[in-house]
C-alpha cells in the first residue's frame, strides 16, 4: 500500500508539473516560439514545437491521469524530462546566449537549477517505475 501511495503522489506531481508547463506555454504560444526560434539547436522548427511540446506534455497528463495508462505516462515523463535535460545540459555547456521561455516559479531557476530540478523529477519518476506491477495494480484497488 505504501508503494502505491509513493507512486500516485509523484504521479500527481508530474501532473500538476506537466499541466503548469503546458499551460504557461499554450497561453504564450508566440513567445514560447519566439523564444525556441532563438535556440541554435531547434531554431528550424520552433514552430512546429511551440505547439508538440506543451500538446505531449497534456497528453502526458491524461496517461498519468488513469491508472490503466499510469504506466506509459511515467515512461512519457521520463523521457520527455530526459530529452529536456540534455537540452538544457548541451545549452549550458556549448551556448552563449541562454533563451528562457520558463514561466512562474521555474523562471527565477538558474540553468544549473533547473537541471537540477529536472534530475530530481527524473529521479522520482525512476522510483515509480521501478516496481510496474505495483503501478498497474492502483486500479484495482478502487474499482
Amino acid at each position: 500500500m505504501k508503494r502505491i501511495a509513493t507512486t500516485e503522489l509523484i504521479s500527481s506531481l508530474l501532473i500538476l508539473l506537466f499541466c503548469y508547463t503546458a499551460l504557461s506555454k499554450l497561453f504564450s504560444v508566440a513567445h514560447f516560439e519566439a523564444v525556441l526560434e532563438q535556440s541554435p539547436l531547434i531554431s528550424s522548427g520552433a514552430a512546429l514545437l511551440a505547439w508538440q511540446v506543451p500538446l505531449t506534455e497534456l497528453c502526458i497528463v491524461l496517461l498519468l491521469f488513469f491508472p490503466h495508462t499510469r504506466v506509459a505516462g511515467l515512461y512519457g515523463s521520463l523521457l520527455l524530462l530526459g530529452l529536456f535535460t540534455i537540452y538544457l545540459v548541451y545549452m549550458v555547456l556549448f551556448s552563449q546566449h541562454l533563451p528562457c521561455s520558463c514561466g512562474g516559479v521555474i523562471s527565477s531557476m538558474s540553468w544549473p537549477v533547473h537541471i537540477g530540478f529536472n534530475g530530481v523529477c527524473i529521479g522520482i519518476t525512476m522510483v515509480a517505475i521501478r516496481n510496474p506491477e505495483k503501478v498497474e495494480r492502483i486500479g484495482s484497488w478502487r474499482h
